[in-house]
């Protein structure tokens, strides 16, 4: 849990993140793990959050960019995706 909270007070804290990618981190980051992919279909989140699907995408390709989250491969018409281990991590820690 500690590692999540580091990975969640990096983002929280990175000015290049937007109040959408924010939302869809904080609820990807309830339903993804760090050590395996998660099927994720954007229709889903974007319903879930309640916006517009071309934003939903424009959160997750930041996320992307920023490897907070990392894509691993498709299944049907879900993306999988996990938690990046190594964003957020203290390195004294």
């Amino acid at each position: 849990m500690q590692h999540h909270d580091h990975l969640s007070r990096a983002v929280s804290t990175d000015r290049d993140i937007t109040l959408e990618a924010l939302r869809v981190f904080t609820y990807l980051s309830r339903r993804l793990h760090f050590d395996r992919s998660v099927p994720v279909l954007q229709s889903e989140l974007a319903d879930a959050l309640g916006m517009q699907r071309p934003n939903v995408n424009r959160a997750i390709k930041l996320l992307e960019t920023k490897q907070i989250i990392l894509r691993e491969s498709k299944l049907g018409r879900a993306i999988t995706f996990r938690l990046n281990p190594e964003h957020g991590v203290s390195r004294a820690a």
